[in-house]
């Protein structure tokens, strides 16, 4: 199950879920149950009963974000 983070709205992050059917699911967080640290695109996993960042597939998700932009921008 993927969660991202997608947004801050005042005290709260939404988090966009994908379970394993595929479906996309928003749910709201307080923003102080995340990392100070937590950003907007962060992958989220949750261990121990925290909500912790998972760089490996952040940077990876930015590196294709990243790749495809480039692309896109290369044709036009």
């Amino acid at each position: 199950m993927a969660m991202i983070l997608d947004r801050f709205e005042g005290d709260y992050a939404v988090l966009e879920i994908t379970d394993e059917t595929g479906a996309v699911v928003y749910k709201n967080l307080p923003a102080d149950w995340l990392p100070e640290d937590a950003a907007e695109g962060d992958v989220l996993v949750k261990a121990e009963g925290r909500y912790v960042i998972d760089s490996y597939e952040t940077e990876k998700r930015r590196a294709a974000a990243a790749a495809r932009l480039r692309a896109v921008q290369g044709n036009l």
